[in-house]
């Protein structure tokens, strides 16, 4: 058994920034499911396609990451054709484009499959090697709403599952012992693969993670600069435009100044490869939701904030304050000071959320901006180490 060691000091390269563009493309297709006041089913659906989105961009990001300087084309061109599939079924997805969607996203779990080099192990990503998630998916084709999303939410939980508890070792073990059972069948080593470990180039996969934690921001940005573009310049909608770049600033600073890979994260240790994925997920997630209730917020700039912005924006914010204190719990920080800046940030966000239906959405938007920068005047002090290459 041999084991690949991924190259040092690596960088996004243009291929890779490149296939980002479809990141781009879904984050901002997705948001309008949220557009409107959306109903906790819209909110349900969102988030069941955001994660879709999220796993097939990752098998994809993890195949060059791992590879390193070989040439991927071949597999991202058909790859980013996927996606697109996926974005643009997006606006018909409850209607006749769900087969669509299902069938893109088998493919590319299918095709991030066969990228991989017969007996390689990706140690750190087990979703390479086992693709029981996709089951539900087939079986989706041939169902109806709402089994259809049912089957799909019940794929994901078992990605999920697999990406948080399989062991890659225990991976790496199984394939060493089919192997060595295919060489006893046939008697001879020849044209069996060898088994090769083969790990995640963590400082390279942390900014790749980090970069799509860009894009989703960005989504907020685009939100508001498109509903000022359209709106009457009065000095509400100048104070929650400012509102709401003061808390896409806090949000970028906390999770990329002073997180990982995109996650919050106070504490003096680094996450696992399993677990910073799996945050990084629920992070962006709940990034792309205040993305979208920015839009809708400063859509309405004038009276009492619409209840669905109200719900979009302190929601995600509370689920974004909870990733930070999972984060907080694996990195190794004190839970007293841990909850020093939780409970203030949870606390505020939650009055927030009960009480913002009697005032306009800029104070909104500067309540939750300052509850993001209490966060980030706690995590100030917590001294950055370097990522470790293996987190399995």
């Amino acid at each position: 058994m041999s084991t690949c060691q991924p190259p040092v000091e690596r960088h996004a390269s243009w291929t890779e920034l490149f296939f980002d563009l479809v990141v781009v493309a879904g984050v901002l297709q997705l948001s309008h499911l949220l557009h409107g006041g959306p109903s906790a089913a819209d909110l349900g659906l969102y988030v069941l396609l955001y994660l879709a989105f999220w796993i097939s961009w990752v098998c994809f990001t993890v195949y060059g990451n791992v590879e390193g300087g070989r040439d991927w084309t071949p597999g991202l061109l058909p790859a980013m054709l996927g996606l697109a599939v996926m974005v643009a079924a997006v606006p018909g997805i409850r209607a006749d484009h769900a087969r669509a969607f299902a069938l893109a996203y088998i493919f590319l779990r299918w095709l991030s499959g066969r990228l991989w080099r017969p007996g390689r192990v990706v140690v750190d990503w087990p979703l390479a090697q086992l693709g029981a998630g996709t089951v539900p998916w087939i079986v989706s084709l041939w169902a109806d709403t709402p089994t259809r999303y049912g089957l799909w939410a019940l794929g994901l939980a078992l990605d999920l599952l697999i990406m948080l508890t399989t062991s890659g070792s225990r991976v790496l073990r199984l394939a060493q012992e089919r192997m060595d059972r295919l060489i006893r069948k046939r008697g001879t080593a020849e044209r069996v693969p060898v088994v090769e470990a083969a790990y995640a180039d963590v400082p390279h996969l942390v900014e790749r993670l980090g970069l799509f934690v860009i894009i989703v921001l960005g989504e907020g940005v685009i939100q508001i600069t498109s509903v000022a573009g359209e709106a009457v310049w009065h000095a509400a909608l100048v104070r929650a435009a400012a509102g709401g770049f003061a808390l896409l600033i806090g949000l970028w600073s906390m999770s990329l100044l002073h997180g990982y890979g995109g996650v919050p994260k106070d504490g003096p240790g680094v996450l696992p490869v399993r677990v910073m994925m799996a945050l990084h997920a629920a992070t962006t997630c709940a990034l792309a939701v205040l993305a979208a209730g920015l839009g809708l917020g400063l859509a309405h700039p004038y009276g009492h904030t619409p209840e669905g912005a109200r719900r979009l924006l302190c929601g995600s914010l509370v689920g974004y304050f909870g990733v930070g204190v999972l984060a907080a719990a694996v990195a190794g920080a004190s839970w007293r000071r841990t909850l020093r800046w939780a409970l203030p940030c949870l606390g505020l966000t939650l009055l927030l959320a009960g009480w913002s239906g009697h005032f306009g959405v800029a104070w909104l938007i500067w309540g939750l901006t300052a509850a993001v920068a209490w966060q980030l005047l706690c995590a100030s002090g917590v001294p950055a180490r370097p990522a470790r290459r293996r987190g399995a």
